[in-house]
Parts: structure tokens; C-alpha cells; sequence
């Protein structure tokens, strides 16, 4: 592993940003391609608006969101405690859903867009309740020696940072 960073975060949403640059930073350093940079922040953004949107948390509303960098793949892990929720229960794409002020909207493409960009994702609950989403995107690299660096890196494996916010 490159990197790994935990971030610790508030549930309403303002640190959703720095979430998502950190991500872009660190992969811009590495010379990866704009397209999985952008797809991996995009990634991290909707899967964070979600747990601010839709968590439903009693009492701790943080959440957690892990960011594993390898050279070959970004692992994204978002995990809440909420009052959970089973993927098939989630209405389709288009259809009318409750907003947070009580009104209806129209949802659910994010995740749409989700499931395109991410290699793979999955959702699990967690105990006593909340839910864990995976998500994992390959990276792909601008240069031969970019990438080639990312996996010198990659063979280190000792870098990890977490951070918490107030």
C-alpha cells in the first residue's frame, strides 16, 4: 500500500470537500490520469452526500471514510451509523424520493453514476446499525515512469495517516 488515510468526519456536509481534494492531491502527485482522478473524487463526494443525506443517524452522526491507495487501484471505504438500509429496498433511478426538508425529489442517479465509475462496490450493514459501502477504482497512469514510481512506493508499504475533526 501507498497511502492509507482515515478521516473521522462530522455528518453535515462540510467537510465533503476536503474529503474529495485529498484524494485528487495525492493522486495528481502520482501522475495518474485525470479521468480516474476525477472519477475517484467524484466517487468519494457521492458516496459521502449520501451519508449526510440520507444516514438518519440517533445522537453520533460522524462518519468514517477510509482512502487505501495502492499503485494499481484506490480502495474507498464509507462507513456511517445510521439507521441502515438494504441496497434492494433503494428506489430506482428517476423515481420520486423524500428529500431532507420533507419534500419529494427526483434520485438515485449518483449512485448510478457510482456503480459506472467504481471496479467494484459493495454495501453492508454494520453492527449495531449503520452501513459500510466499498468501493474500488484501478488506476490507470500518464506516464510508463509514473507508474513505475507508484509501484516502488506501492513495495514500501509504510504510509498511513488518519485525521480527525472536531
Amino acid at each position: 500500500m501507498i497511502l492509507k488515510v482515515a478521516l473521522d468526519l462530522p455528518g453535515d456536509g462540510t467537510y465533503l470537500r476536503i474529503a474529495r481534494r485529498i484524494g485528487h492531491t495525492l493522486l495528481e502527485d502520482l501522475g495518474v490520469i485525470d479521468r480516474d482522478i476525477a472519477d475517484i473524487e467524484f466517487i468519494v463526494g457521492e458516496l459521502c452526500t449520501n451519508v449526510v443525506r440520507h444516514a438518519q443517524t440517533a445522537g453520533d452522526s460522524r462518519f468514517l471514510v477510509v482512502l487505501e491507495y495502492h499503485a494499481d487501484r484506490v480502495g474507498i471505504i464509507v462507513e456511517d451509523k445510521g439507521i441502515g438500509f438494504s441496497i434492494g429496498d433503494v428506489p430506482d433511478v428517476g423515481a420520486a424520493r423524500p428529500d431532507q426538508d420533507g419534500s419529494e425529489r427526483v434520485g438515485g442517479f449518483g449512485l448510478q453514476l457510482v456503480r459506472q465509475m467504481a471496479d467494484h462496490i459493495t454495501f453492508q450493514p454494520t453492527d449495531p446499525h449503520g452501513t459500510k459501502v466499498f468501493a474500488e477504482k484501478a488506476l490507470h497512469y500518464k506516464t510508463r515512469a509514473d507508474a513505475s514510481d507508484a509501484e516502488e512506493l506501492d513495495q514500501k508499504d509504510d504510509g498511513a495517516v488518519h485525521v480527525s475533526s472536531g
